[in-house]
């Protein structure tokens, strides 16, 4: 069955038309921007009610300007990947799978066995890892904004992310030296970078999602596959963590 993502030569070619030595600084920018624009909102907020947004474990604060980073993300790179005379649906790859959407179901199979096994191991080796990077999403889910919670984290952080790291900056930097490999290396470690907060098992997680979201790209020649696969992924982990109870940390 999953050898379907495995027959035949990648699917990916690199259509942009951004000088590699752009796309990072680009993407800098980008989130950048974004932060200011966030700042802007709250700032925005608290003249309008004269009330400061809550960063509170279980206000509305965080999730909000997560959501609003997020869509200030979203929107710069759909606008950044129409600069140098480039397609935008090209240069994100914003095409079928060269697999069909079948691909999209068959993509999640290997991200949940390997992710599944490795939270169990370290669970069982480090409890406290496991409960530091879960805790504070759980702590969020379960206060006032549950459902802006959930979109930042099943929608938000899949579309905003992918479409920066493997939708703008991959095209860029594959089609450098670093080719199709480098290019999936370097943005597997600069999205890693993005969870600096988690512990090192879980960047650890990151880092090889990140390499598996890279090689479907390449595969499939699709970014909805990897945006699909991010968002289900999150999605699920998001709703487990509102309904199960996490054990107390040391």
């Amino acid at each position: 069955m999953l050898d379907v993502l495995l027959k035949g030569p990648p699917a990916y070619v690199a259509r942009t038309g951004w000088p590699t030595w752009a796309v990072i600084p680009a993407a800098l920018g980008i989130i950048g921007l974004a932060l200011l624009a966030t700042m802007a909102v709250a700032l925005g907020i608290r003249s309008v009610t004269g009330t400061a947004v809550s960063f509170s474990e279980t206000g509305t604060g965080v999730p909000l300007l997560f959501g609003i980073w997020q869509v200030c993300v979203i929107v710069l790179t759909l606008a950044a990947a129409r600069l140098y005379s480039s397609d935008r649906a090209q240069v994100l790859a914003l095409r079928p799978p060269a697999q069909g959407w079948r691909a999209l179901p068959l993509a999640l199979i290997p991200l949940f066995l390997v992710a599944t096994a490795w939270t169990g191991t370290v669970m069982l080796a480090k409890p406290d890892a496991v409960l530091h990077d879960l805790r504070p999403f759980q702590q969020l889910l379960h206060g006032d904004a549950f459902w802006l919670m959930l979109l930042v984290i099943g929608v938000g952080a899949p579309l905003s992310e992918e479409l920066l790291f493997r939708g703008f900056l991959f095209p860029g930097l594959a089609q450098s030296r670093l080719g199709l490999v480098g290019a999936g290396i370097l943005t597997s470690l600069l999205w890693t970078m993005l969870h600096f907060g988690y512990s090192i098992f879980g960047l650890l997680e990151v880092l090889s999602i990140g390499f598996y979201f890279a090689w479907l790209l390449v595969r499939t020649g699709s970014l909805w596959v990897t945006m699909f696969c991010h968002g289900v992924y999150n999605t699920v982990m998001a709703i487990g963590l509102y309904f199960v109870t996490l054990p107390p940390g040391g």
